[in-house]
């Protein structure tokens, strides 16, 4: 007979069904990053929240984002939130640890603005929309005083191994600083997955030594004698919010929006209090 059995129809139904579903989940969002290696997944990401709400994805360290109690606090988060409340804007924060999760929800489309310790390379333009310049900052060497030798300048680094932030963009600084110094230096991105984890385990004798940005090193160095962030492994860097691929509008309304405010003294304010005075921001 011809007839096909319902059990079999059934299976056949469910089979089309998982397909379907199969080709709608590949879909990361309406213009999907072409060419671009996706980061490995770290848990379940955000649904995006829908409506005019901005989703942020921040890094959660001394510098951009911290909550002790019931006060929120940090460079960047206060930042946007003035900017936010000026402008009338609804933002939803969504504290995250992994840089990589974090990447992987910003090319998906779960979060619109993603906030880290990003600098304004040449390499990271090519792989994401940036904004404009919101401060500037750079990337130091953070050592604990006990292992003995100090590395008082990169070009002490050939042959070392620094510790950074898993899928932080700072690995492509100490490539192109190797290359300068035309030697090795070793990369570790195993020990943690923020740059404030890198320094607890360098204030601990855990890792030697670790490269982090200069903001995130005083404000830890404090609480840490052994340490010395003394050294620095890059000059002066523009430091920026990355914007997701699916919400390209974003980064022209943010980019005025940031440029205006840095010109109040709301934005003097916040710089003084998370990197002391005469930091020069508008360049």
């Amino acid at each position: 007979m011809n007839r096909i059995k319902k059990p079999r129809m059934l299976t056949l139904l469910t089979m089309l069904l998982v397909v379907v579903a199969g080709m709608f989940a590949i879909r990361k969002c309406s213009h999907p990053v072409e060419n671009k290696p996706l980061f490995p997944p770290a848990g379940s990401l955000p649904p995006k929240s829908g409506g005019d709400t901005i989703d942020v994805a921040i890094e959660i360290s001394p510098l951009s984002f911290t909550l002790s109690s019931d006060t929120t606090s940090g460079l960047d988060y206060e930042i946007l939130k003035a900017i936010a409340e000026e402008n009338g804007l609804k933002v939803k924060f969504h504290p995250f640890a992994p840089l990589d999760w974090a990447m992987t929800g910003l090319e998906n489309g779960n979060f619109d603005l993603l906030i880290s310790s990003l600098q304004s390379t040449s390499l990271l333009k090519k792989e994401l929309p940036l904004t404009t310049s919101v401060y500037i900052d750079r990337q130091v060497l953070v050592q604990n005083t006990d292992f003995g030798r100090l590395i008082n300048s990169p070009e002490e680094l050939g042959g070392d191994t620094v510790w950074i932030a898993k899928g932080s963009p700072v690995a492509q600084r100490i490539k192109n600083l190797a290359g300068e110094i035309g030697d090795t230096i070793y990369i570790d991105d195993s020990a943690a997955l923020t740059a404030e984890h890198l320094v607890m385990l360098t204030a601990s004798g855990k890792i030697p030594r670790c490269v982090v940005s200069k903001g995130i090193a005083e404000k830890m160095g404090q609480s840490y004698p052994k340490l010395n962030v003394s050294t620095p492994v890059s000059f002066n860097q523009f430091q920026v919010w990355a914007v997701s691929p699916c919400n390209l509008q974003l980064k022209e309304y943010l980019d005025a929006r940031i440029d205006k405010f840095k010109n109040t003294p709301d934005y003097q304010a916040i710089i003084n209090k998370y990197l002391g005075k005469g930091n020069v921001i508008n360049e």
